[in-house]
């Protein structure tokens, strides 16, 4: 079996790879090393987040249906008759119940 030489390009590639690694963005907190394996370590300070977002604020959520499939055949069909996809006829269905719900109380 032959030893085969890596070509200028696979050299490149290595070295890009190097560069990328060697850039990227180190630990918040260095982990410290516990004699035990199976206890957990947590950071004592909780690290603030890299950008200005604010937490009260989130623009993300997960919405989990269980086992609810009646609910997500329900959004798919409206969706559908809307002419909408599902995350954005999602958003409009949350809104106006809970419109409705926060006028409740009013």
């Amino acid at each position: 079996m032959a030893i085969k030489k890596r070509s200028a390009s696979e050299k490149a590639r290595d070295e890009a790879i190097e560069a990328f690694g060697n850039a990227a963005e180190p630990l918040l907190t260095s982990p410290a090393v516990s004699a035990e394996r199976g206890i957990p370590v947590r950071p004592s300070v909780t690290p603030t987040l890299s950008d200005s977002r604010d937490k009260g604020t989130a623009r993300t959520m997960l919405l989990r249906f269980d086992e609810d499939r009646e609910l997500m055949d329900l959004l798919a069909d409206v969706a559908k008759l809307e002419g909408r996809k599902k995350h954005p006829m999602a958003l409009r269905a949350l809104r106006i119940g809970l419109e409705q719900v926060r006028d409740s109380y009013e």
